[in-house]
């Protein structure tokens, strides 16, 4: 088959330059697909990219303007990658066509459209009445964006979960909706454990990501004499915020803020160097970075929230109430306290997290595809 994947970003090389889950799952699944299939990617021309490149045997095409990663925002910058990725992506005459978030969504169904050929959405989460809490203002853009995507008659869609999957009911019929979760399968690092007892943390920092949260545990650990320190991985909108509130409650000696880490590898190692790993993150359409520390077999605490209970299989790490700074705080230094336990989550994470390989989940895709192709 000739696939035909719109991405809203893409690596350009194979040190997995990866902003979010979303282009992790874009990413690891042409490459799974590429080793049986024609994979044509298209996706926004960042900064000192070229029109066109090859990673492995995907060809990648590079659409509108040239800018920066966003999150939000930037809608003349995203309108012209929309309208560039339309009209290049109809040039290809692909057999499937698949969007992977909601820029990206219109784009393949316009293209389907136009040369009359089937299309899905990778979905992740359904955010219709959540925008503006989620994003602030931008956010309805995003809202009035996804009731359009979900007004479309799409041939199949894929959610990474089955807590997706019930969402998306109200808006399909269920034999339109097949879940089929991310990849998480890369090459293991090695690295030193940190001297210091350490949390490491890998998030945009957004709102919903709730980093305020890990840094007031912090605080308590502080406070209960627990010699705790802390990394985080990521930028965003309110980092300036976050490293204004570890200056107002004294932790700048505790907590560190390593930016945006652009290999994969290196935001691996901090996992792997680590003692436990935190996802307070409040919205998730998956984990996979939670997956990410299972395989590392590195202890997570996360929010208590459905798709990253789903996605773990409730195993690997412990669940502390969403928002409740002080649970979290309990639940870490319950695991430092508890060597046993620590051990137990150490094991059977790690075996929860080769359920994601991806032979597997190209097997299920392809089985799909198939499925979308015979309609």
């Amino acid at each position: 088959m000739k696939i035909c994947i719109i991405t809203e970003y893409f690596p350009y090389s194979l040190d997995f330059e990866i902003k979010g889950g979303v282009e992790a799952c874009a990413f690891n699944e042409s490459n799974a697909l590429s080793n049986n299939h024609e994979i044509i990617v298209l996706t926004s021309k960042e900064e000192n990219m070229p029109d066109n490149y090859k990673i492995n045997d995907i060809n990648v095409f590079c659409c509108g303007n040239e800018r920066s990663y966003v999150q939000g925002g930037s809608f003349l910058n995203r309108l012209s990658f929309m309208k560039s990725a339309i009209n290049i992506g109809k040039t290809f005459n692909p057999d499937i066509i698949i969007g992977y978030n909601f820029i990206t969504y219109p784009v393949a169904w316009k293209i389907a459209k136009k040369i009359k050929k089937p299309v899905i959405a990778r979905y992740h989460d359904v955010w219709i009445g959540s925008w503006v809490k989620n994003m602030g203002i931008t956010g309805l853009f995003g809202e009035l964006l996804e009731r359009y995507v979900l007004s479309r008659n799409w041939d199949m869609i894929i959610p990474v979960s089955d807590y997706t999957k019930n969402n998306l009911k109200k808006y399909f019929s269920e034999d339109k909706i097949h879940t089929v979760p991310n990849i998480v399968d890369f090459k293991q690092v090695t690295s030193e454990k940190y001297p210091e007892t350490t949390i490491s943390c890998v998030a945009r920092l957004v709102e919903y990501k709730k980093v305020d949260d890990l840094i007031r545990a912090i605080k308590i650990l502080k406070e209960n004499n627990h010699n705790v320190k802390c990394k985080i991985v990521g930028s965003g909108p309110l980092e300036k915020k976050l490293k204004s509130l570890t200056k107002n409650l004294d932790l700048e000696d505790y907590v560190e803020f390593l930016g945006f880490v652009e290999k994969h590898d290196d935001v691996l190692k901090v996992i792997n160097s680590s003692q436990i790993f935190c996802l307070p993150s409040i919205v998730e359409g998956f984990g996979i970075v939670v997956i990410e520390a299972m395989s590392c077999k590195v202890p997570f605490v996360a929010a208590k929230i459905p798709p990253v209970m789903e996605a773990s299989n409730q195993k690997g790490g412990l669940f502390f109430e969403p928002e409740n700074s002080e649970d979290l705080a309990d639940k870490i230094i319950y695991l430092l306290n508890n060597s046993e336990t620590y051990k137990k989550l150490q094991t059977e994470g790690w075996e929860q997290s080769q359920k994601y390989s991806s032979e597997y989940i190209g097997i299920q895709l392809e089985e799909l595809f198939k499925k979308v192709m015979k309609k």
